[in-house]
């Protein structure tokens, strides 16, 4: 990487990235710099980095400001307190306050350099001991996604997950050779070794998207969380309506109670995501803050419009939300969702023995292989399946994907990746084959009367 015609440190370039990256979050979600108010550097060591750059390097404050996207006066200012006042200020997240601190020029580059010798250590054996992870452990980190339009932080639970990825890297490495530095990594060597240490595709996407929580790594593996169409062959893991028939006839007649019965009639209506990811499992259900996806759907959301009901579901990995006719797939048991109903609160909590995300989530894998086994499929159902299934039941019945996924036709949540989308929606039932077939054969005898 160049700026204005100088080499930067690969030490430095995701700390660089990293910076530009808040500085536009921060713009889009206030509008301008000046409405933040505080500064964008979050650490005396950025400051640290943009000093020794233009001071050290000869990176011109004006080609700093360019790619940060932010006005030049606001560096040289920067750099003229420090030259002049030997103070430099910073935002802590952590504390959520600015912090002025004494610090001369020397002690910047000093500090700069430091880092400049940990690149230097290869093989480590404690991730602490890696800058990148030192800083992720110890800083507030915001979601990926947003709570019904609010940021939201990484439980220590989080963390733990994005360590235990690390630490089965650093084995990895070790046991190749390679550099146990998480500091040192790139994206195409993390890429190659997940799928050595994870195999199975499932797992490593999981991985995946454990290790873009770092924020240095929150670009990697853009475009491969998903289908992966390249790499896979997606299994049909889809229930059609057919399915969904014999899941009402096992609840009819007692197989299924009724809690699991609407659960799932809710799942396949809407197609909201699951939700899991974004609480944690200690969150109850009631809690206004837990609104989005399928764990966050709440009455006050539920309205009547003519003769139907119309449910408002948020999506946070959209950021939107979304409309759904609940009678679309199946009119019936809407009323009886309609007994539970409130005037504010949780739809799960109401119709489930369920009162915290946690509780919802190993409830609802138990009932999903039950009725796996009831239904004689040969696999197990999880919770995403049947998001992916309301898709492909919308194929069944011959809705276009551009209805299906755009969100205007009240179908419920639909998909911002169409490439993705595309997989689950050619996963046709044999009914579907054979309208097509019928539509061939009618099209072919139309043709041939004119010849």
């Amino acid at each position: 990487m160049e700026l204005g015609g100088k080499p930067i440190p690969k030490t430095f370039e995701q700390t660089v990235f990293s910076v530009r990256d808040r500085i536009l979050n921060l713009k889009k979600q206030y509008g301008s710099l000046s409405k933040w108010g505080r500064p964008y550097f979050f650490s005396i060591e950025e400051v640290a980095i943009i000093y020794y750059l233009n001071e050290k390097i000869g990176v011109s404050l004006d080609r700093l400001a360019r790619f940060l996207t932010v006005d030049k006066t606001a560096l040289y200012k920067l750099v003229r307190k420090i030259n002049e006042e030997n103070t430099a200020s910073y935002y802590d997240p952590e504390e959520k306050t600015v912090k002025t601190v004494v610090v001369t020029p020397q002690q910047l580059i000093d500090m700069a350099e430091e880092k400049l010798e940990a690149r230097t250590k290869e093989k480590i054996q404690d991730p602490f001991q890696s800058a990148i992870i030192k800083k992720f452990w110890e800083s507030d980190i915001e979601k990926r996604a947003k709570i019904a339009g609010k940021p939201a932080y990484l439980s220590i639970n989080h963390k733990k997950e994005t360590l235990s990825v690390v630490r089965k890297l650093m084995q990895y490495f070790e046991s190749k050779g390679y550099p146990t530095n998480p500091d040192l990594w790139e994206e195409k060597e993390v890429e190659k070794a997940l799928w050595e240490v994870y195999k199975e595709y499932r797992n490593v996407a999981e991985a995946m998207i454990n290790l873009r929580r770092v924020p240095e790594w929150s670009n990697w593996f853009t475009g491969k969380i998903g289908a992966v169409t390249k790499r896979i062959n997606p299994q049909t893991r889809a229930l059609f309506y057919e399915d969904y028939l014999k899941l009402k006839k096992l609840y009819m007649q007692g197989e299924i109670d009724e809690s699991e019965f609407l659960v799932v009639w809710l799942h396949l209506t809407t197609g909201a995501r699951e939700g899991y990811t974004i609480y944690s499992d200690r969150e109850r259900l009631d809690n206004e803050q837990v609104r989005s996806s399928l764990v966050g759907l709440k009455w006050e959301n539920l309205s009547k419009v003519g003769d139907t009901y119309i449910l408002k579901i948020y999506e946070s990995k959209t950021e939107k939300w979304w409309t759904c006719d609940l009678s679309w797939l199946d009119e019936e048991p809407l009323q009886q969702l309609l007994k539970y109903s409130k005037n504010k609160g949780s739809i799960i909590a109401s119709i489930t023995p369920c009162k915290t995300v946690g509780e919802f989530k190993n409830w609802y894998s138990k009932a999903l292989k039950k009725i796996s086994k009831l239904l004689g499929l040969p696999y197990t159902l999880v919770p995403h399946d049947l998001r992916r299934s309301h898709l492909s039941i919308l194929a069944e019945f011959g809705v276009p994907m551009e209805y299906a996924i755009s969100g205007h036709m009240d179908f419920g949540v639909g998909w911002e990746d169409a490439k993705t989308a595309l997989v689950f929606y050619l996963r046709f039932s044999k009914y579907t084959k054979q309208l097509i077939m019928q539509k061939i054969q009618s099209i072919k005898k139309e043709i041939e009367k004119k010849m």
